[in-house]
Formats: C-alpha cells, structure tokens, sequence
C-alpha cells in the first residue's frame, strides 16, 4: 500500500495534466479496493512494515505503546484543514515475542514511547507512514496492529541490506505463519521519487526503468529482478520502499513462491515519485477452504 498523499485524496492535487488526474484517481480507487479485500478477510492482525517510523540507526524496531495515534496530509493541502488521523490498538505482546524470537537472527528491538513498554497511557505518535496505508481498512479499529519500522540506514545502504532482509523476511514469514490469528501483511511503500526535474529530488533516467522492474517482480516474483534489476536502479530512483519489499520477497519465499497469486491494481508516477498498488494472496490447496494475504 502506497503512503503518497495522492493516493490518499487525489481530489486536492494540483496539476493541469489530465492524465496524471486520471492516474492518480486509479490509484485511489484502488488503495480503497485493497482495503476492501483486506476487510472482506476480517483479519485478527495486520503486520505493517514502514519506512517513515520513528526509526534507529541500525535495529528494526516494534512499536510498543498500546495504541497508537496520527495524522497524515495528501499533497497540495496540509493538515489543518486537509487532516487525516487514525488511532489504532498495538498489539505489544506480539511485538515483545516477536522482538525475542528474532534478536538472534538479526538487528531488532522495541520502541515505547514516553512510559514502559506495553503500559504506556501515551499514544504512540504516527505518522504519513503508518497512517496512509491504515486509512484504507475500513474496520481498523477492530484489529489489533504491529508495527516494524525499517531502520534509517536503509538510505544509505538498502542493496548491501538485501541478504539480511531475506533472511528477516523469511523468519518472520514461519513466526506469522505459526500464530493462531489470521495475519494481513502490509507493505507501507512508495516507488522512485526521481519522476520530476521540479521534484523535490530531481529527475533521474533510473526512476522509470526502476517503477518497471517492480512491476515485472510483482507479477513474476522472479528474485533477481526484484535484488539484481531493481537494486541496479534504486539508489538514484530513490524509493523508500524497496527495503520492505525486498524483506517481503523473503516473506513469500518462506511460504513457497509457486503458492502466491499476484494481483497488480495500478502502477502509476502521477507526480514526482511512483505508486504501486497490488496484493498476494496465498493459495492452500486442501479440502477446507482456507487462505492468508500479503499486501502492499
């Protein structure tokens, strides 16, 4: 699920272009169909992985406060009076679990805010990251969140991050797997931000070529387009994403790639950075019909 604020409310974006317009409706339309698909699933958690979280300089951190609260803005009109929020239950006992199971294996830790961890009266702050991609479940409220927040070296160093993201991807996949709930899996991401010479980041010939080896990965799950294709584009494409959708790649291999059906809603650069929007749904062939989803 992207975190532009586009794909948010595209009803406040400030271009002439018909086209962009029409793209970035699509891209809307579908976030909501997403949500949609999530709901119908009426899932007991949602495993969200974010780029733009309070973050450390190396560990991947859980959220451990109780709840959580925010507030996002789409782009050309800033909260107030363009406000989004959402207040959301954390699930801290899962994360706390989840932080001991796989200390071992890689960099993680936890993150309370302002009281002990799992006790905190505090709302944990939130933010376009978390609070974009949670704003299309209708019934959130409902559910019970955890929440990853990649760590900020991911900047700097998100291709030499590839083999420890399939390695943390996959032991999450068994950990998620082996809980009594029904797990959704989101994939806070957005795509190069390079589209635009009058972006804030510029225009580079990497940005398209990059959106299109994601596209190509989502609907092949072929690895080494996603960490070979890709990963020679993304450092001047600029995606804060690719990090998480690297470690979901990891996720779904632990899961057996053949078992996943791709659906792809839209890809998109409306403005400056591109949007993607598409799910998983994992396939079990038994006599009772049963099934999980990864989304992003």
């Amino acid at each position: 699920m992207p975190h532009g604020g586009i794909a948010l409310d595209p009803t406040h974006f400030n271009t002439t272009n018909a086209t962009a317009k029409n793209e970035a409706e699509i891209l809307h339309k579908s976030c909501q169909e997403v949500g949609q698909v999530i709901d119908s699933l009426d899932p007991d958690l949602v495993f969200l992985s974010t780029p733009h979280g309070l973050s450390d300089l190396n560990n991947f951190v859980f959220y451990l406060n109780p709840a959580g609260y925010g507030q996002a803005d789409t782009d050309n009109c800033q909260c107030p009076p363009c406000c989004y929020s959402i207040k959301i239950k954390i699930d801290n006992s899962t994360s706390i679990d989840l932080i001991q199971a796989m200390k071992t294996y890689t960099n993680v830790s936890g993150l309370s805010a302002f009281g002990p961890p799992g006790q905190s009266a505090e709302l944990f702050p939130l933010r376009w990251g978390e609070v974009i991609p949670l704003h299309f479940l209708p019934n959130i409220n409902r559910v019970k969140v955890v929440i990853l927040s990649q760590p900020s070296r991911r900047y700097t160093q998100d291709v030499s991050m590839i083999p420890e993201l399939l390695e943390l991807g996959s032991n999450l996949y068994k950990y998620l797997e082996d809980l009594p709930q029904k797990v959704v899996t989101i994939i806070s991401a957005d795509l190069a931000h390079t589209h635009l010479k009058s972006g804030p980041y510029g225009y580079s010939d990497a940005a398209e070529p990059f959106d299109q080896a994601i596209g190509q990965w989502i609907m092949t799950l072929d690895q080494s387009v996603l960490t070979v294709k890709a990963a020679k584009y993304v450092d001047k494409a600029l995606s804060c994403g690719y990090t998480g959708l690297v470690m979901l790649h990891g996720m779904m291999h632990a899961g057996e790639l053949s078992s996943w059906k791709p659906n792809l809603y839209a890809n998109y650069h409306p403005s400056y950075y591109g949007i993607v929007t598409w799910s998983y749904m994992k396939i079990f062939f038994l006599l009772s019909a049963s099934f999980a989803v990864m989304m992003c």
